[in-house]
C-alpha cells in the first residue's frame, strides 16, 4: 500500500484524506440518514474529484518534465511515458474507488430513508 501511495505522489495523501472523510460521512449517513449529512457529502465528494484531477495533472506534468529535460535515450521514450502515465493513474484508482464506496453507502442510506 505504501508503494502504491508513493507511486502516485503527494496528491495521493490529499485524495486519501478527503476520500476517507467522505467514507466516514457516508457511513454516518448509512447509519442515520439526514439531509444535512447528504448536503455536506456533495461538496466533499466534489473536492475529492478535484483532488483526483489535480493529482493526475501533477503526475502528467512531472512525466512531461522528465521526458523533456532528463531523458537522454529517446529509444526509451515510449516506455518512460507509459510508466509515467501508469503512475499518474494511481490517483484516479484510489480516489474513484473511494468515491464508488462512498456513493454506494449513500445509495443504501437513501434507500433506507424512504
Amino acid at each position: 500500500m505504501l508503494e502504491f501511495m508513493r507511486t502516485g505522489g503527494y496528491g495521493m495523501w490529499f485524495i486519501l484524506a478527503l476520500g476517507l472523510g467522505c467514507l466516514g460521512l457516508a457511513g454516518s449517513y448509512l447509519w442515520r440518514p439526514a439531509e444535512r449529512k447528504l448536503a455536506m457529502l456533495r461538496p466533499l465528494s466534489l473536492a475529492t474529484v478535484f483532488a483526483i484531477l489535480a493529482g493526475i495533472c501533477a503526475g502528467l506534468a512531472a512525466t512531461t518534465k522528465y521526458v523533456s529535460s532528463e531523458l537522454t535515450d529517446m529509444a526509451q521514450l515510449p516506455v518512460v511515458v507509459l510508466i509515467g502515465i501508469g503512475e499518474t493513474l494511481t490517483n484516479g484508482i484510489l480516489g474513484f474507488s473511494l468515491l464508488m464506496l462512498v456513493w454506494l453507502l449513500t445509495a443504501i442510506g437513501m434507500r433506507r430513508s424512504i
